[in-house]
């Protein structure tokens, strides 16, 4: 059976946008039925002036169809992204979770599968809080959050709830090797699901 992906994020300097592709791509390798999705933003193209790596994406991540709930109804597997924002989600991603309310008292997402990810300027800037998050949101609308597995975690920087791409300072660091082949890695396994 093939599966169908939705791939969900929210994007300031661009590396958010990038591990959402790196998703894309690998789930479209799979032959699974995917669609990537951007959250709204209408500050974005203020915002991409001041990031090299968002001003290099900013058209193709403006080209992107805009996200919202109802165009994910259909999905098995949700990937959610988003940057840390004070140990949380940014506030457009918080908009667009905010915007499944009609949806929670029907059980609508009830049972699809979800994964989060985000990226955070440095490892204390609460990147994990962010993931979690996210996945508190999943399970109030009933989804249910798939974990990083520990045989991917040994060794890495990343927490059980999901993965995070650490962009530095400037938010200048493109994802590394060990976000991408950890991004490959929970593709296939999400698949199996």
């Amino acid at each position: 059976m093939n599966k169908k992906v939705s791939i969900v994020f929210h994007s300031v300097c661009g590396n958010s946008y990038i591990m959402a592709k790196e998703f894309f791509d690998e789930f479209t390798k799979h032959n699974a039925e995917v669609q990537i999705l951007r959250v709204n933003d209408p500050n974005y193209s203020e915002l991409a002036r001041q990031f090299n790596i968002a001003g290099q994406y900013k058209d193709k991540i403006l080209k992107i169809e805009e996200a919202s709930a109802e165009k994910l109804l259909g999905s098995d597997i949700i990937i959610f992204g988003s940057p840390t924002y004070y140990g949380n989600v940014s506030g457009a991603m918080k908009s667009f979770m905010d915007s499944f309310s009609p949806y929670w008292t029907d059980a609508k997402f009830w049972g699809k599968k979800t994964f989060a990810y985000t990226t955070a300027g440095n490892a204390e800037g609460g990147g994990d809080m962010c993931l979690n998050a996210i996945n508190i949101f999943a399970q109030h609308m009933g989804m249910i959050p798939v974990p990083a597995p520990a045989d991917l975690l040994i060794g890495q920087n990343f927490p059980a709830y999901g993965l995070i791409h650490y962009v530095g300072d400037y938010s200048n660091l493109r994802p590394s090797r060990e976000v991408v082949l950890a991004i490959k890695e929970m593709t296939e396994r999400l698949l199996q699901l």
